[in-house]
């Protein structure tokens, strides 16, 4: 007998939405989908007029709720897994801003001592944003703690993180880049570029290093232009590069959203990006030393400069549908799969037999989930949350 099916909802597949399905599961994995009585398995749960989709995955993370990763708190590792958990994401890199190298290292060793949240998202490993970026592309981190690509130190932090770094953002403009992407690249790690003003070449030559990934494209680094078209315009001709973007309407335009999705497909990943404030109503606040205000989705700090967003990976997919014309299956396959494949996470990701049991429900009009699964284990109220529906 299964340990559960779900019949009548609407899933969400690699390229429809699909009726008339069952989702069996048996030992935290998908079995079947095809239409199967209620009686073959242990429960039944009737999802009629919900949405199931995969959970989404976030490559990038900084808080929510008030919260940050570098609070180097396990109860702030709580609210935020919580938070996102709560709009549909079901995994996420706890992703750890330049600070001093302590601080640093302290935040990875919390993280990655509690990687799994009986209420919200897992925490499946860390991302260090830095500390060796650019300081002319410094966005709104923190210029002092900004340094010289170093292997020592690069060695001090991955071992901090106890084998769960899965990525780095760096530059490979600076001396000594390339020899620590090729560092990163033999421990497993994901090298990516991020605030940056490398060129074009630069950008090429650091992917034959090793590098894979950009993060936030378009964001803190240096801009196209059709002479230099910079580590942007290197991203978009690099098929074996990934690229993550912040699709909140803010950060960048709905046309490149749309040129993004068209160049890179399956290479492109949505994240959040989500800092401390996400979750929390309009006003002035104050994360790790710097004032941020927040007016609706966007954050910024004295000046104007764009500090994080406060969005979800619900958002995200909602507004590449609105503003970049994806179908959904499309849009989520880019908070799901596509940060699977990124991560190497071969059993994430879809709805497909074999694949771990883990999605999440939702009312198409609503940006609230009424639950979600992890491997197959309920991670909220279901039969209360699906009552009040």
């Amino acid at each position: 007998m299964f340990d559960f099916i779900i019949n009548n909802g609407t899933l969400v597949g690699e390229e429809k939405l699909i009726n008339n399905r069952s989702l069996v599961v048996s030992g935290g994995k998908i079995v079947s989908l095809e239409q199967m009585d209620a009686a073959a398995a242990a429960e039944s749960i009737d999802a009629a007029g919900l949405i199931i989709a995969p959970g989404f995955i976030d490559l990038h993370v900084h808080g929510a709720d008030g919260a940050d990763i570098l609070d180097c708190d396990p109860g702030s590792l709580q609210r935020i897994a919580g938070y996102h958990g709560r709009h549909g994401t079901t995994a996420m890199l706890a992703t750890v801003a330049p600070s001093t190298l302590e601080r640093m290292a302290l935040a990875l060793e919390t993280a990655t001592r509690h990687t799994t949240s009986a209420t919200g998202a897992s925490i499946i490993g860390a991302n260090l944003e830095g500390p060796f970026l650019n300081r002319s592309h410094s966005g709104a981190l923190g210029i002092p703690f900004l340094r010289e690509p170093d292997k020592h130190e690069m060695n001090e932090l991955l071992a901090a993180g106890q084998g769960k770094v899965r990525m780095v953002s760096l530059v490979p403009e600076l001396t000594g880049a390339l020899e620590v992407v090729e560092l990163l690249s033999s421990c497993g790690v994901i090298p990516s570029l991020g605030h940056s003003g490398a060129t074009f070449t630069e950008t090429i030559n650091a992917a034959r290093a090793g590098l894979k990934h950009i993060t936030h494209i378009f964001n803190a680094m240096a801009p196209i232009h059709h002479r230099e078209p910079g580590p942007a315009g290197a991203a978009l001709v690099s098929p074996e590069l990934s690229v993550e973007v912040i699709a909140d309407g803010i950060h960048v335009h709905r046309a490149m959203l749309q040129l993004l999705w068209h160049i890179k497909g399956d290479r492109l990943v949505l994240v959040s990006d989500a800092i401390a404030a996400a979750g929390l109503p309009d006003g002035c606040y104050r994360f790790g030393g710097q004032e941020i205000a927040v007016k609706g989705s966007r954050a910024e700090i004295p000046g104007g400069r764009l500090a994080g967003s406060t969005i979800t990976m619900l958002d995200a997919v909602r507004n590449m549908v609105k503003f970049a014309g994806l179908k959904l299956p499309q849009a989520v396959r880019l908070a799901s799969a596509n940060p699977a494949a990124v991560l190497g996470l071969q059993k994430k990701g879809r709805l497909a037999p074999g694949y771990d049991a883990t999605w999440s429900f939702w009312i198409p009009t609503s940006t609230r989930f009424w639950l979600w699964l992890k491997e197959g284990q309920y991670s909220g109220g279901l039969r209360k949350c699906l009552n009040n529906y």
